[in-house]
């Protein structure tokens, strides 16, 4: 079954996204890759304020990058209520230069009444996994508002 904010989320395919609620996803000015129900892929390009004096990817850019795309997943499943993270647990297997562009993949492994559980997978060009995170998160009282 396809939501109505899906099919909004998948009008935005191969844009950047630059206008959404997020202010800190805006900043990391995204693409989006791909969407389904509960499944969502980003790509972001790093570029010098993104790293650590290395050159690499700074790992709280990547925590964002990834709690990014898991809320892009979550707003898939069109919830009722928002959530909020409870755990993101991130491993770092590989680091990402400036310039290059990462691809992170969110999926909704288990969406329950109070709490959704999340995976993520971040690669480069090449495929390579850069970091595999998870993520479990709360519903809020807080409703979503629906565009009118």
């Amino acid at each position: 079954m396809i939501t109505k904010a899906l099919e909004v989320i998948q009008s935005m395919i191969s844009m950047e996204i630059d206008q959404s609620r997020s202010p800190a996803g805006n900043w990391l000015r995204p693409r989006l890759e791909s969407a389904e129900r509960g499944k969502v892929a980003l790509s972001v390009l790093i570029r010098r304020e993104m790293c650590n004096p290395f050159g690499n990817i700074h790992g709280g850019m990547m925590s964002l990058i990834v709690d990014e795309c898991i809320g892009w997943a979550i707003v898939s499943l069109e919830a009722a209520s928002h959530y909020t993270s409870v755990s993101l647990n991130l491993d770092f297997l590989y680091a990402a230069a400036e310039g290059e562009r990462i691809t992170a993949e969110a999926e909704i492994i288990r969406q329950g009444k109070k709490i959704i559980h999340a995976t993520v997978r971040v690669t480069n060009e090449n495929g390579i996994l850069l970091c595999k995170a998870s993520s479990n998160l709360v519903v809020t009282g807080m409703k979503v508002k629906t565009q009118s």
